[in-house]
């Protein structure tokens, strides 16, 4: 038979219970009034049955009384089911779940309405707008109908706009909420914390040569405060995928906390060896020219992700300050310490060179008397 019996579907989303990245599901409560004509129960007992929620995991599903009501869309006496789920919704296929701008990053949560086969030889879904804005949409030259909800609000850390819902076909409707994550929690709790510990590790550099127990307890307490801050951030983000800009920061900070530790054991070998000038240069370089390129490969990867929530032009300007600020750092110190370098690599000799003149009268002594003693 030809699909001639409308199953008219009304999805609303009633609130958000959680948010998880590291699952890659939402938690939630998704609400689906199904409206169907009496003919309806000539094939099925339960007309309302047959419409899913494609991407529903873990949680309840509980179909609610029915009642008899007017179809909205035709105005002939129809039954009415709402069916709730409550629970986890997957979001592992949803196209806009990358993490690698985290935590400057957007999610599109789906969920995925479809007709139980084989009712779709017999039943066509209908989407249906009652307290929305209905319009239309084109995707790839075909025009499709479209539901869009007012604003959600902030909830589970993102700020969500609307509840849209766009049929697909007969047997597919699409519905979808985009949120913008509210990164300044996560600021707050993992950033500017871990900004600290990696001043702290290069301000190890300003302590006296001769301390060296100092220099090296306030390196490595830095080191293993990133490290802890690493993990708690890792736990909540997904195993597989891109690597994240926060875990990538993370990364970079632990490795120039390695490179503090090295910048310390030369340290303590140049003054130990008596070349005090370049000992300083050293130091020098550790704490004002290597925070510099710490910085500057941070935000050039930060720059190179090309997140959408970020201002592409402000971080290249930060990219640019940076790199020339280490340059001109790194050109200034050099010039100022190019002495004690050129004695070092390139260290000068003073050839023997013979003497001119008469030649000298050489005496030999036996027994303790020269010539002039017979």
């Amino acid at each position: 038979p030809n699909k001639s019996i409308e199953l008219l579907v009304l999805p609303s989303w009633d609130i958000f219970l959680g948010f998880s990245d590291s699952r890659k599901i939402v938690e939630g409560r998704l609400t689906t009034i199904a409206v169907y004509e009496n003919s309806a129960y000539q094939f099925v007992t339960e007309p309302y049955a047959l419409i899913d929620v494609e991407n529903f995991g873990d949680g309840t599903k509980r179909h609610m009384a029915t009642i008899t009501v007017d179809n909205p869309m035709t105005g002939i006496e129809s039954g009415s089911t709402s069916t709730v789920y409550v629970g986890e919704f997957a979001q592992a296929a949803s196209p806009n779940f990358d993490m690698k701008c985290f935590p400057f990053d957007r999610k599109e949560v789906v969920f995925r309405i479809t007709l139980q086969k084989p009712g779709n030889l017999i039943f066509a879904l209908s989407l249906g707008c009652v307290s929305g804005v209905s319009g239309n949409t084109t995707v790839n030259g075909k025009v499709l109908s479209t539901c869009t909800g007012s604003a959600i609000g902030s909830y589970v850390g993102f700020e969500w706009s609307s509840f849209v819902c766009t049929q697909m076909d007969d047997e597919l409707i699409a519905c979808s909420i985009d949120g913008i994550r509210e990164w300044a929690a996560i600021f707050n709790s993992y950033m500017w914390p871990s900004a600290i510990f990696t001043m702290m590790g290069f301000l190890a550099f300003t302590m006296d040569i001769k301390m060296s127990m100092p220099r090296v307890a306030t390196t490595m307490l830095a080191l293993v405060s990133l490290t802890n801050l690493r993990n708690s951030v890792v736990a909540t983000l997904p195993t597989s995928g891109n690597m994240s800009w926060l875990e990538e920061y993370f990364l970079v900070s632990k490795t120039f906390m390695f490179l503090n530790l090295a910048g310390h054991a030369i340290s303590f070998y140049l003054d130990a060896t008596g070349r005090k000038e370049l000992q300083r240069l050293a130091n020098r370089i550790n704490l004002w020219g290597m925070i510099q390129v710490m910085w500057l490969i941070v935000f050039a990867r930060l720059h190179a992700r090309n997140c959408n929530l970020l201002d592409s032009t402000g971080t290249g300007v930060m990219v640019a300050l940076l790199s020339i600020s280490t340059g001109v750092f790194f050109l200034y110190t050099l010039m100022a310490y190019r002495r004690p370098l050129k004695e070092t690599f390139l260290p000068t000799t003073n050839p023997v060179v013979p003497t001119t003149g008469a030649p000298r009268l050489f005496l030999e002594v036996k027994d303790g008397k020269g010539p002039e003693d017979d």
